[in-house]
């Protein structure tokens, strides 16, 4: 079952990832990308912090797709935070 949308929570400049939230039913599934990935996804290096959330609304249905695919490759624990790396954004 696909995750659904949640909110955007922003970018954390010291983890280098851009956080948000998806929803499996009624409870939320928080999730990350790291800026590498991000870059990697928009074909581009060197985005500004203060650039990120711009970068992220672009290419959030791709992101989300990422992270909805993740969940179901896995069997995820209620607690356990999705992380989007490089390795999983590759040939989209």
């Amino acid at each position: 079952m696909p995750l659904m949308r949640g909110r955007i929570l922003g970018y954390d400049a010291d983890r280098m990832t851009f956080e948000f939230t998806m929803m499996h039913d009624a409870r939320i599934v928080d999730c990350e990308i790291s800026s590498t990935a991000m870059d990697d996804l928009a074909g581009e290096k060197g985005v500004r912090t203060n650039e990120r959330e711009a970068q992220f609304r672009r290419l959030r249905d791709t992101i989300e797709r990422v992270a909805s695919d993740i969940f179901d490759q896995r069997s995820m624990s209620p607690v356990e935070t999705i992380r989007i790396f490089s390795k999983h954004v590759r040939n989209r």
